[in-house]
């Protein structure tokens, strides 16, 4: 009996270490939905000429975590709200740093001017998942340790 309760708060401790990662993950998943959306972005405005409410349905039904930006921005946009202060309000519903990083396309998409910006934006998104994947690593290790020791701990002390 025992053994079973040892074997219980051990994974719960696996439990609670999977719940504080799997945040973490979603934030790097959702950076990578971002670079997929912006490349999208990137061939329909300056490649394709399509207009932005088409693109932005595009990168709505392509995503799966930052689906609620582009829907917020797209039903805005069809709302009759300009382009530019849909895009500003819809980076409320992106976490740090990724609402930051994409303000400054507010005003270059809808002339189609600013490719530049848009290659140092994705940059910075890059940079900014890169990030978030080396601190996933530091993160996990310490996660794990605090999870599996502070079980082993009730453990001990219950028996």
């Amino acid at each position: 009996m025992k053994a079973l309760g040892t074997l219980l708060l051990l994974l719960g401790g696996l439990w609670v270490r999977h719940s504080v990662l799997s945040r973490h993950r979603e934030h790097i998943q959702m950076g990578e939905e971002l670079l997929e959306a912006l490349q999208i972005l990137e061939r329909g405005v300056y490649t394709l000429r399509r207009p932005l409410g088409e693109l932005i349905e595009q990168c709505r039904a392509a995503e799966r975590l930052t689906a609620p930006f582009w829907a917020a921005v797209g039903q805005a946009m069809a709302a009759g709200i300009s382009f530019q202060r849909a895009w500003r309000e819809g980076l409320t519903l992106l976490p740090e740093p990724y609402g930051i990083l994409l303000l400054p396309l507010w005003q270059t998409l809808p002339a189609g001017t600013g490719m530049d910006l848009l290659h140092q934006v994705r940059e910075d998104v890059y940079r900014a998942v890169g990030q978030a994947r080396q601190e996933s690593g530091e993160r996990s290790k310490l996660v794990t340790a605090l999870c599996l020791s502070s079980s082993l701990l009730v453990a001990v002390v219950l028996l």
